[in-house]
């Protein structure tokens, strides 16, 4: 049996030799210096590499497991303008992690400004870097029991540009639309993922 895998270096082995922000707007860019070890000796000549900083966000899948349903969003997304066929995706509820909040509030605050939903039970499904070659952006992914609207809604905070509109659709509808390529936003697609694999077992703590 192989053993377990474990990084050859660790987070002191990589020398800082500066940080400087050059652009702080709606989010903020560092430009970083470092040094590093090399695996087969040596140390490496430094490196500059410009950082998008952004802050920890949670990303929530929403199952009613009565209903065998998942409830989505679709919304406006700028970084989809140059891509694909149009930039309102299909996802689930996301947000940033406030100051001073845990995952879990950030969660049930994201879940019920954005769907209107109650949050009945939570299980943490995964956490990961979006793009840890140029940023910082970490993304820490939930699957909620919540109750289904019966009928599509709207939703979103105006003051922070969001106008949301809330879909319900079985999870085999759901399975089909990551299947045909219509998801395109990762956490969606990991927990979507997450949910074929898991479906079957799955149970939420009471």
């Amino acid at each position: 049996m192989m053993s377990p895998w474990t990084p050859h270096f660790q987070k002191q082995d990589a020398k800082l030799l500066k940080e400087e922000t050059v652009f702080s707007g709606y989010s903020q860019v560092k430009q970083v210096e470092v040094q590093i070890p090399l695996f087969q000796a040596g140390i490496s000549h430094p490196l500059q590499r410009e950082l998008f900083c952004r802050p920890s966000a949670v990303a929530v899948l929403l199952l009613d497991p009565e209903t065998n349903q998942v409830v989505m969003i679709e919304q406006f997304r700028p970084g989809a303008l140059f891509e694909g066929e149009s930039p309102w995706l299909l996802e689930i509820v996301a947000g940033v992690i406030e100051a001073n909040d845990t995952p879990e509030a950030s969660a049930y605050r994201e879940v019920k400004e954005e769907t209107g939903c109650e949050i009945l039970s939570l299980i943490l499904v995964c956490s990961y870097l979006v793009s840890p070659g140029i940023s910082n952006e970490k993304i820490i992914i939930y699957c909620a029991r919540v109750k289904a609207p019966l009928a599509i809604e709207f939703h979103g905070l105006a003051e922070e540009g969001e106008d949301i509109k809330v879909h319900v659709f079985s999870t085999e509808g759901a399975f089909q639309l990551l299947s045909q390529g219509k998801i395109s936003s990762s956490p969606t697609i990991i927990a979507l993922q997450w949910l074929q694999l898991n479906l079957s077992s799955l149970r939420f703590p009471q």
